[in-house]
C-alpha cells in the first residue's frame, strides 16, 4: 500500500470522489465492486477517499466492473490565493 505524501493527493482524493459517486450512481457497496473486481473493499475505500494511489491496470477494472469508460473527467486547482 503507497501512501501519497505529494501534490498528487488531491488529483487522487477528486478521482476517488468521481469513483464513488459512479458506484453509488450503480447502487453498488463496496463489498460488491470488491467481489467483482476482486480487490479488497478496503483497498477499494481507500482509492475513493484518495488515500492511495491507483494504477492504470486496477482503474481499468474498477470502470469494467461500474461499466463505464475509462475516461473519467478530474479537475484539479493547484494555486495561490490572497
Amino acid at each position: 500500500m503507497q501512501i501519497i505524501k505529494t501534490i498528487d493527493s488531491k488529483f487522487y482524493r477528486e478521482l476517488g470522489k468521481q469513483l464513488r459517486k459512479i458506484r453509488q450512481h450503480r447502487d453498488m457497496t463496496l463489498l460488491e465492486l470488491s467481489q467483482e473486481t476482486g480487490y479488497s473493499r478496503s483497498l477499494i475505500d481507500h482509492w475513493e477517499l484518495g488515500l492511495n494511489k491507483i494504477k492504470p491496470k486496477q482503474f481499468e477494472q474498477l470502470c469494467k466492473a461500474l461499466q463505464v469508460s475509462n475516461n473519467i473527467c478530474v479537475e484539479v486547482k493547484i494555486g495561490f490565493w490572497k
